[in-house]
């Protein structure tokens, strides 16, 4: 109870806090999001794809290493550019506006931010924020500008509809340091920016131990899905997918060549990790999204309490390529 208190103290005054932000960088839009839908949004483009060649490919070969990182979503979005690119940190360890401006000279078009999917709540904008809820869309929330751009009229987020937010000022530490204000010790200037997507898990599925034909009830907040659990109903698998599909279109469209995903509805909303695992690498494989769209891909499953997700991330993922392909000319060039 106490720490819902203080959590939602925390989340007013990041909400009182918001405006005055935004107003100091008015060259950035934080409370502007765009709503984009799977069935009006086009593929991705294969002659627009930047065609990242792989370092330790053979010949010509283009694609996207994946890494797994036990961190929320912003401290990875915050912290990837300057890693991916070996560009030195700053003092507070933060990619300031000055060193996006040199990140994005080494990726030229390529947009320069980090960005990073959250999962949310498909009926209520922002979740439980307010009243102190510690989910990772409240989490993410509480961090940041993002609350700002979730308006109401957006929602419910339909099945295959995401919130795209260009636009996220992180001016608070994450929750493992006491979401601590970042200002006014660092410049408004300075602040990180970083772009979201937000698109809603599916609440608690139907789930079945593989192999087995009973489902595990999607009421029965008692079910473990810490073991072997795959989606008992086919078409919430097909809806995982096209959630995914929908995450690197918006992401690929926007001209993101770094993102951060996750372990879309693990956790709280009792989605099977294995079997997200699964269709993450069933996506990241088709044909669509090979050939190097994104630099690097880094998955931020936070696993505070131990539940398996970072292990099972972990193994399917971290140092592997995923959209790999081979070819003569990257497929930018004619």
């Amino acid at each position: 109870m106490w720490k819902n208190l203080a959590l939602a103290a925390i989340a007013k005054e990041t909400e009182t806090t918001s405006p005055t932000i935004a107003s100091s960088l008015p060259h950035l839009d934080p409370a502007n999001s765009e709503e984009l839908d799977l069935k009006t949004l086009p593929p991705l483009d294969a002659s627009k794809c930047p065609g990242f060649k792989l370092a330790n490919g053979p010949g010509s070969t283009y694609g996207t290493t994946a890494r797994v990182f036990n961190q929320d979503s912003f401290d990875a979005a915050i912290t990837m550019p300057s890693s991916v690119l070996s560009i030195p940190p700053t003092n507070s360890g933060k990619p300031t506006q000055a060193v996006e401006t040199q990140i994005f000279e080494h990726l030229e078009s390529a947009t320069a931010s980090g960005c990073g999917v959250e999962y949310g709540i498909r009926t209520q904008p922002r979740g439980g924020w307010l009243k102190g809820t510690s989910a990772q869309e409240e989490a993410l929330c509480f961090r940041s500008t993002l609350a700002a751009s979730l308006h109401r009229n957006l929602y419910p987020i339909q099945d295959r509809t995401g919130l795209y937010t260009r636009d996220v000022v992180v001016f608070r530490e994450s929750m493992s340091d006491g979401h601590k204000l970042m200002i006014p010790g660092t410049a408004m200037t300075d602040l990180p920016i970083v772009s979201a997507l937000t698109v809603a898990g599916i609440r608690r599925p139907d789930v079945k131990p593989i192999g087995e034909e009973a489902a595990a009830t999607g009421n029965d907040t008692t079910v473990e899905t810490k073991g072997p659990f795959v989606f008992a109903d086919p078409a919430a698998r097909d809806l995982t997918k096209d959630k995914m599909r929908l995450c690197l279109r918006m992401a690929g469209a926007k001209g993101h060549t770094m993102l951060v995903l996750g372990a879309i509805g693990c956790g709280a909303f009792g989605n099977p990790p294995e079997e997200v695992a699964k269709c993450w690498m069933e996506v990241l494989s088709e044909v669509e999204f090979a050939g190097g769209w994104f630099k690097e891909i880094w998955f931020a499953v936070y696993d505070r309490t131990n539940e398996g997700n970072f292990e099972i991330f972990t193994e399917a993922f971290d140092g592997k390529v995923v959209g790999e392909l081979q070819a003569f000319k990257p497929p930018t060039e004619s």
